[in-house]
């Protein structure tokens, strides 16, 4: 239950549901005849919501975060991680089957040519959240077996539903091998919560971030236009750091009060 309100919470915090809040707020302020207050607060909502659905607004949030960690150009490990994002469930395309979210497609691929590279067995960590069936990491394991991985290279870690969950349950498993030293793989607007985390519960990381988001052209016109993709990207960034800000005062001290 303290998991689901906690989720709860966490998607009324960042946006779009923040937003959704503001309207709400503004609505209720404008018929108990503060007007004043119901304009400051719609105002508010509609800069904040052009400005983050605008190239130039996203990056101020999610490339501090994806250059945190570069992408490396070797790499020393005894396992290669891959962090779940997201299913599809019931998807045609794998004939009723989940299929993976784009963002896990691309983190799989870079795990695909990291294990070429390097020839380390790949270990999966993602289970169910909200859905019944298939748990991320099936999914994710399909994917693999499909492009050429052979299934026995790969470990699937079928039990966590966040980022803390992702670092124990694999942990738990890397442990019964041996293996301390790890390859991590995830979206690179994702890697410093996660590196943060999985280096708390005990691990040695090398981070081998995916996913790129932020716009590292020259800005144009068109940069200061508002646009989905990049309001979903800076709710992605707002997520992002909201989760490192509740593991600092939340999470990791019930992990060391739980050791």
């Amino acid at each position: 239950m303290l998991f689901l309100i906690s989720k709860t919470v966490g998607l009324l915090i960042i946006p779009p549901g923040i937003f959704v809040l503001l309207l709400l707020s503004s609505i209720f302020l404008f018929l108990l005849n503060r007007k004043r207050a119901a304009l400051i607060t719609l105002t508010i909502t509609l800069l904040s919501l052009y400005v983050l659905s605008t190239e130039f607004g996203k990056n101020q949030l999610i490339r501090p975060l994806e250059d945190m960690y570069p992408y490396p150009r070797s790499v020393n490990c005894e396992e290669i991680v891959v962090l779940g994002g997201g299913i599809i469930p019931n998807s045609p395309d794998e004939n009723g089957k989940a299929s993976v979210e784009p963002r896990v497609s691309k983190r799989l691929f870079t795990a695909f040519k990291l294990w070429k590279r390097t020839g380390k067995p790949i270990l999966l960590s993602g289970g169910k959240v909200f859905w019944e069936g298939e748990s991320e990491s099936e999914a994710m394991r399909r994917f693999l077996t499909e492009i050429g991985v052979p299934k026995e290279e790969i470990t699937e870690e079928k039990r966590s539903r966040n980022t803390l969950e992702n670092a124990l349950f694999s942990k738990e498993i890397l442990e019964r091998k041996g293996i301390n030293q790890i390859c991590l793989v995830t979206s690179a607007y994702h890697m410093p919560r996660s590196v943060l985390i999985f280096k708390e519960v005990g691990l040695k990381v090398t981070p081998v971030p995916s996913d790129y988001r932020a716009f590292r052209a020259p800005y144009g016109w068109y940069s200061f236009l508002p646009m989905p993709s990049n309001l979903r990207d800076s709710m992605l960034a707002i997520r992002e750091y909201i989760g490192i800000v509740y593991f600092l005062t939340l999470q990791r001290w019930k992990l060391k009060k739980h050791r």
